[in-house]
């Protein structure tokens, strides 16, 4: 078994001390680059010395206790002192190992009755100097509160995103209550993915005026406006540190101690009352997992308007049935033999009825003459669409239609919100399958106790630990996105776009920049050979600025090379030459991008051929 210790006293090598022993649980030390992982650990944490870095002390649960400001404030500082050491350190030769922690919680921030404050937890830390690479994933269970928005949807991450993480304890801290909170773990991602910190935006007023700005600045969506460093968030704060520091550490050890002593007398009452008459776990109250063994199967039948029936189907197959519109509104559910009632009616199934289906405007689309503006996919694909709304900043809904295949892509401002599917193959599930994130009798298995999570597949498989919540949040994020690039491959068909209706707020909300989308669309485009005309038979001729550029496109946010781009072609370029220059730009490096570019100017009519 492998395993680690550290003394818990700094005393001269040979003099007894107290260690904590940290030894991998069996079934962890089982998987697969665990043993890797543990070592990495262990040498990360040996290469830094610091008083705020754990060698490992005790731990303190504060939420049951309300601090000074400056107490809450000395606390959050004594955390950024451990992780200035902890990004700063350095190898035997004095190189920077790049360690971001990965993992700041409560639970890795452990206080004892000395008053230290000490950062614990190394396992999911990397050095960038070292390729090995941890699976936050599988560790950020019960920590998902915690974690950066960048690490929620599996961007790059540096020390910044531990300031984040601090920032979200510091307002925990202020307002004694979860920041990001959710019906259910999803819920919590998708909060922390928006950096919708509203309730400490609300608690504001209670604070002395400035702080909550300080703590605000940490808790920003955007990297670049966080604090650059630990030492700079810790100066920060200076400020509202108003007592001694002295005084504020004798404070904080003694209400470490006075828990510590309410602890072992709440202990000593448990251990004198007979086991017969003591409460239950709260670990047994918890269901047990469910499994097709413990789950009766329902059975669901339908009646169409016209009286003929269907059925008995499984509740997957119902499911399936309504996701991709062969059930509607119009129907009748019976199930396991009740009364037939109104799909409306049956929360579980309604929900995954495709959301045009449910608005005023788009319930009945026979004709494309209710729409705001109709679209062949002949003409430029799905590009030409998308650049036009991204533009003008429309909300609204396309409604793309090919052959029985419909797919609905709902625009805010302009940017793709949400994305459905009437394909049975486009479901999450099956999406998951083909991903082998899990295999089809899992997928059975899920289906079958749905219903006891409201019909959320998602919220299903996290409750059955077939996925872990950060894992199957970043699956459905891609899944949703490639129910949206592949529109761009179409051929053929019809877009139609209704001025107006908002995304559902009971699907998974896209956070998208709507330009990479754009980009990633057209690299399909080119390598389906749908953009061979550009780029082979078209490179030698010219493209110019229009004669009047339409006043949506002058002023929308283009990025830099298009907006460069557009610049050049004041005067006539071939394509080939637009190309070239593209690639010359700052950060350009694909030699396929100028193609792109170019691509998106004529399909916003800021250039035209020569």
């Amino acid at each position: 078994m492998a395993e680690v210790f550290r003394a818990l006293e700094p005393r001269a090598a040979g003099e007894p001390r107290v260690v904590v022993l940290k030894r991998m649980l069996p079934h962890i030390a089982d998987e697969s680059n665990a043993q890797e992982m543990f070592a990495e650990e262990a040498r990360l944490a040996s290469q830094i010395t610091h008083p705020n870095v754990v060698h490992v002390l005790g731990h303190l649960t504060l939420e049951s206790k309300r601090l000074e400001h400056d107490l809450v404030v000395y606390v959050v500082r004594q955390i950024l002192n451990g992780l200035d050491a902890v990004h700063g350190a350095t190898d035997q030769n004095g190189s920077a190992l790049g360690i971001v922690h990965r993992d700041i919680s409560p639970s890795n921030v452990l206080i004892s009755i000395h008053g230290d404050v000490k950062i614990a937890d190394f396992g999911i830390a990397r050095a960038e100097v070292n390729a090995f690479e941890a699976n936050t994933a599988t560790r950020a269970n019960g920590k998902l509160g915690y974690l950066a928005p960048e690490q929620v949807s599996g961007g790059q991450v540096d020390r910044r995103a531990d300031l984040f993480s601090t920032g979200v304890i510091a307002a925990e801290l202020f307002m004694r209550r979860p920041l990001f909170a959710g019906g259910s773990e999803l819920a919590v991602l998708l909060a922390i993915r928006d950096a919708e910190v509203h309730p400490f935006v609300e608690f504001l007023p209670q604070l002395p005026e400035g702080l909550g700005a300080v703590v605000l600045n940490a808790l920003s969506a955007n990297i670049e406006e966080r604090p650059p460093t630990a030492r700079a968030f810790w100066a920060a704060l200076e400020p509202w540190q108003s007592r001694p520091e002295e005084v504020l550490r004798a404070e904080l050890a003694s209400l470490v101690a006075s828990i510590a002593a309410e602890t072992r007398t709440r202990k000593t009452s448990a251990d004198t009352v007979p086991k017969a008459t003591m409460p239950p776990s709260p670990l047994l109250l918890a269901d047990e997992h469910p499994s097709t063994t413990n789950v009766t199967p329902l059975e669901y039948k339908i009646r169409k308007p016209n009286g003929a029936t269907v059925g008995p189907l499984a509740y997957a197959k119902i499911v399936e049935s309504v996701a991709t519109g062969q059930i509607d509104g119009s129907d009748d559910i019976s199930i396991s033999g009740g009364e037939f009632q109104p799909l409306s009616s049956i929360k579980d199934l309604y929900r995954h009825v495709p959301p045009s289906r449910m608005t005023p405007t788009t319930t009945r689309v026979e004709s494309a003459q209710a729409a705001d503006r109709s679209m062949d996919f002949e003409d430029g694909g799905f590009v030409s669409a998308l650049v036009r709304t991204l533009v003008t900043r429309r909300t609204g809904l396309w409604l793309c239609e090919q052959g029985g295949v419909r797919k609905e892509v709902y625009t805010k401002h302009g940017v793709p919100a949400f994305v459905t599917s009437n394909l049975a193959g486009e479901l999450l599930g099956e999406y998951l399958v083909k991903k082998q994130v899990i295999n089809r009798s899992e997928l059975d298995m899920a289906l079958a106790v749905m219903p006891r999570f409201e019909g959320k597949l998602g919220d299903t498989l996290v409750a059955l630990g077939l996925v872990e919540p950060l894992e199957l949040f970043q699956h459905i994020a891609e899944q949703v996105r490639e129910k949206l690039l592949d529109l761009f491959t179409w051929a053929s068909g019809t877009a139609t776009f209704y001025e107006g209706v908002d995304p559902p707020s009971s699907g998974f909300p896209l956070r998208l920049d709507a330009w990479e989308i754009l980009d990633r669309g057209l690299q399909r485009r080119i390598a389906a050979g749908f953009e061979s005309t550009l780029i082979l038979e078209r490179g030698q001729d010219s493209i110019v600025q229009a004669d009047r550029i339409d006043t949506a496109v002058a002023t929308a946010a283009l990025p830099d090379d298009l907006r460069a781009a557009l610049r050049l072609c004041k005067t006539p370029h071939t394509i080939e030459e637009v190309a070239q220059f593209v690639t010359q730009q700052p950060g350009n490096t694909d030699p396929q991008r100028g193609y792109r570019v170019a691509a998106m100017l004529l399909s916003l009519g800021a250039v035209h051929w020569t």
